[in-house]
């Protein structure tokens, strides 16, 4: 089936749920709904939005963060360099968040993500440490997404809701975040070596950072003798009137 037919052929209004953690043999328990409210995507600082092995032109990025306006575009394909992992550092903007879900529409195939690792406020994440990190929680994503391997065929939008999968976070671990980083760290195919992100939705609490503290002078406690010098040069002030 070319890219055009999955096009006419899955589309329905609801995203696939994932609970993002690892399977510990235990019940969990249901996750709370998230809506287009909750996005986060306008608070992210985009201009400075960094990746490493990264195989697109750093002006991409900003483009992987859509909005209502364009959420069913496909391109540009984000894509891995050298292998399949990828690092993307996603700061916010003069705020912090609580992170509730993150939304995913990647390659649903060859290219599709299998672990992916989440950090918070950690600048220092490189491909030197980030295997010896520990990260905050673990995702791991089901081998869905858009079902075309071939970029040539892909059109530049296709209006389905079945390839995104959202990822709920523990929203106590997602407090105060400033920057969260996205270590991409596997994918389905080991044959492969490029992992294909199409669209990345956050969704939380965003908590404006004010940086102007308010300073305000007082005496804690009065000293009577400066009070008495400061009435002794008003009335000399007013006998130098008269």
């Amino acid at each position: 089936m070319s890219c055009e037919d999955e096009h006419y052929h899955n589309h329905n209004h609801n995203h696939n749920h994932n609970h993002g953690d690892e399977d510990h043999g235990h019940d969990h328990i249901a996750p709370i709904p998230t809506n287009t409210s909750q996005s986060l995507n306008s608070k992210i600082d985009t201009f400075k939005v960094t990746a490493l092995n990264l195989q697109n032109p750093n002006d991409d990025l900003s483009k992987l963060f859509k909005d209502s306006n364009n959420e069913y575009e496909i391109k540009p394909i984000i894509k891995s360099d050298c292998d399949s992992q990828l690092i993307i550092n996603i700061p916010f903007l003069n705020g912090s968040v609580k992170l509730y879900s993150i939304i995913i529409r990647s390659n649903g195939d060859l290219h599709c993500p299998r672990v992916i690792k989440l950090f918070k406020n950690d600048k220092t994440i490189d491909f030197d440490n980030v295997e010896i990190k520990k990260p905050v929680q673990i995702l791991q994503h089901p081998k869905i997404g858009v079902q075309c391997d071939d970029e040539d065929e892909l059109p530049t939008i296709l209006e389905s809701d079945n390839e995104f999968v959202e990822h709920f976070v523990s929203r106590h671990k997602f407090t105060g975040v400033q920057t969260l980083t996205i270590f991409i760290e596997s994918i389905h195919d080991d044959d492969e070596d490029e992992v294909w992100l199409h669209s990345v939705e956050l969704r939380g609490e965003f908590t404006e950072l004010n940086k102007d503290p308010i300073i305000t002078l007082y005496e804690s406690a009065a000293n009577p003798q400066d009070h008495k010098n400061l009435t002794a040069i008003e009335e000399n002030n007013n006998i130098a009137f008269e």
